[in-house]
């Protein structure tokens, strides 16, 4: 399904207008206290595509009234537990508008940092998200004749040999795009050598230009699938069931309150070579990728600033390659990789809860060499007495086209 191609007006309207930004914070499902929520300096949640989601709370932890701290620093006994304390308590955070909140994610407090200062003491406490729950062990593992959409299907099945009863390495089920799956190369061997799994598989996503996300579901949706929290493995576009599928257009002047892109060509090149060896047919591998291809087409409206920079041809050797289609993937894949990081960018925005890491965003206003699609790399939403405001960093990934956005 095309990604819908939303203005900021548009969007307005949706919010009524982004005013009364709001968020709320559940502990086992529970709000937190009225007394508490006027502690909340500043709520954030962020995300980032090579990254585990999450949050951080800023409150006040002074009481001038009685003059002692509020939630940590007046604890009495080595077993008094407050309401920040580090437990498995599962905590929810929702960010949004008076009308409108989005479930941001659900996790567990995994950092308290007080800070006692001169001023005003406050208390920060951090979070993420289930995906950590990941990072408990590592494993090795081998496949043959693999696509690694099945590879990551094959992971989220197997079962903890060491843990009691045969638990699941995965603590939620995953979800795989199909239609990108059968396009998937079938690869003659995979190999995990002693890493976490989400480590593994979000490399394995980023060598695909694919996510690997954690969603956390709509309990109101009526496909089943999209009421739990569930791992999403595929392509950004089409982000799988429980995230809106939406691609942002911001204008500088209008909808963009801070914009700073970097182009540089150094590093850049032209081409490059994959050699390599064909076990099956016992004979040498040698194949190129261009900017000259056609089907090169990232960022090829800045290619000429490539020639005139005088880049250089890049050989790869030495790298495991089964045969020329494999070599081509990989000499493509180098390459591509190369060109998306001709322009990197920051920017600033009016909060978007639905703005996220591994989504596009189309750029406008700034002139052919600046406008045009980024790949989001990362977000950051923070709510605050000034406001709710998003900033993220980006990519450019021209093709030319705004094709799969409607």
């Amino acid at each position: 399904m095309a990604s819908t191609l939303t203005s900021l007006y548009d969007e307005s309207q949706l919010q009524h207008g982004f005013y009364v930004p709001q968020f709320q914070v559940k502990i086992q499902g529970v709000g937190l206290p009225r007394d508490v929520l006027r502690d909340v300096i500043q709520i954030t949640y962020h995300d980032n595509i090579k990254e585990i989601d999450g949050f951080e709370i800023t409150v006040n932890n002074w009481d001038p009234s009685t003059r002692q701290f509020k939630y940590v620093g007046a604890e009495t006994s080595s077993t008094q537990r407050g309401l920040f304390d580090l437990t498995d308590k599962t905590v929810e955070v929702w960010m949004g508008y008076a009308t409108d909140m989005r479930l941001m994610m659900k996790g567990t407090f995994t950092t308290l940092e007080p800070n006692f200062n001169a001023g005003t003491p406050t208390l920060t406490v951090r979070g993420l998200n289930a995906l950590h729950q990941l990072r408990r062990k590592q494993y090795s593992t081998t496949w043959n004749n693999k696509r690694d959409s099945d590879i990551a299907t094959d992971i989220a099945t197997r079962t903890d040999g060491s843990a009691a009863g045969g638990a699941k390495r995965f603590p939620m089920p995953l979800v795989i795009n199909s239609q990108a799956r059968d396009k998937e190369a079938i690869l003659p061997y995979v190999a995990q050598n002693n890493q976490y799994d989400i480590d593994f598989l979000m490399g394995r996503a980023l060598k695909l230009g694919y996510v690997f996300y954690l969603a956390e579901g709509d309990p109101s949706a009526s496909d089943p699938q999209q009421q739990q929290q569930h791992v999403y493995f595929g392509p950004s576009d089409g982000m799988g069931p429980g995230m809106r599928d939406v691609t942002f257009r911001l204008r500088w002047g209008a909808s963009l309150t801070e914009f700073k892109p970097t182009l540089t060509t150094a590093r850049q090149i032209r081409s490059v070579t994959v050699n390599g060896w064909d076990p099956a047919r016992k004979k040498a591998i040698s194949v190129k990728a261009s900017i000259d291809d056609k089907d090169m087409k990232v960022n090829a409206d800045l290619h000429p600033l490539i020639d005139a920079a005088d880049a250089h041809d890049e050989v790869v050797v030495n790298k495991p390659v089964q045969s020329e289609d494999d070599a081509k993937r990989m000499a493509q894949g180098i390459l591509k990789d190369r060109l998306k990081e001709i322009v990197k960018a920051s920017g600033s925005c009016v909060g978007l809860p639905d703005l996220r890491a591994g989504r596009q965003v189309v750029i406008e206003g700034l002139g052919a060499r600046f406008d045009g699609p980024y790949f989001i790399l990362d977000t950051s939403h923070s709510i605050s007495d000034g406001g709710y405001v998003t900033h993220f960093n980006a990519r450019r990934e021209s093709t030319g086209s705004l094709e799969g956005l409607q």
